[in-house]
């Protein structure tokens, strides 16, 4: 299993979202212009990565034995605008003008007020991308609640994305004064930002939509708190020596 599962995997999700995040915006069309226009923008920012989370998801169903089919999708997408919402106001708290060589959310939304000459275009992009956060946080919590999931899922999901909250705030504190973290409170921060819920998260739920035991769903979230400490690693490297494309 290499890159080619997950290379299909992100294309099934990206027709999943292609075919779900239109109809919010024919359902709330009528608050104009924000009812289409969120999940316009939302499209193109949720499935332009690998979508390696959602492919995750039907990893780990397949890995306890499961075959990965509509809920596995559900789930995976809910992941992918889980995800975008962290990003979205991620890209706020950094002040980062790009994401994924695009313009970020709260950025775009920047440049729009600029364009209409409003006095503070800045403080009005961020505002709207606060929002736009916001609101990709409850599209993925619709979804995760529009199937029958097994019981417990949905709170698991919840409970870890709150952590991200609050590892994101410790972030923020180290980022702000310069008492400088030990290697412990560092890993755990590595862990509980992006590495449960990353990696640890979709495989775990994955395998709970297969039925698995809770011996199975803990040995997935052990590999993919491993994975994840690698990858924030190898981000953080790269945001400290690599050029934004």
């Amino acid at each position: 299993m290499g890159m080619d599962y997950f290379s299909a995997r992100a294309a099934e999700l990206r027709a999943f979202l292609e075919s779900r995040l239109p109809v919010y915006g024919q359902e709330f069309a009528f608050l104009k212009p924000w009812g289409r226009d969120l999940p316009e923008r939302l499209l193109p920012f949720a499935s332009g990565g690998k979508l390696i989370r959602g492919g995750l998801v039907a990893l780990g169903q397949e890995l306890a034995g499961g075959r990965p089919g509509e809920q596995a999708l559900i789930v995976g997408a809910a992941m992918e605008l889980l995800q975008s919402a962290f990003l979205i106001h991620d890209d706020i708290m950094d002040r980062d003008r790009l994401r994924r060589g695009m313009p970020a959310v709260f950025w775009q939304y920047r440049e729009a007020a600029n364009a209409r000459s409003l006095a503070d275009a800045d403080h009005y992009g961020e505002s709207m991308g606060i929002c736009a956060g916001d609101c990709a946080f409850f599209l993925a919590l619709r979804l995760l609640l529009s199937t029958d999931l097994p019981a417990g899922l949905a709170a698991y999901c919840c409970r870890e994305a709150y952590a991200v909250g609050l590892a994101q705030m410790q972030d923020v504190e180290y980022g702000a004064f310069p008492d400088i973290p030990d290697e412990a409170e560092i890993l755990t921060l590595y862990t509980w930002k992006a590495g449960r819920y990353s990696f640890s998260l979709p495989l775990a739920a994955g395998a709970m939509l297969a039925g698995a035991g809770c011996d199975l769903v803990a040995n997935l979230e052990r590999l993919g708190e491993s994975l994840g400490v690698a990858f924030q690693m190898r981000d953080d490297e790269l945001g400290l020596f690599g050029t934004e494309t």
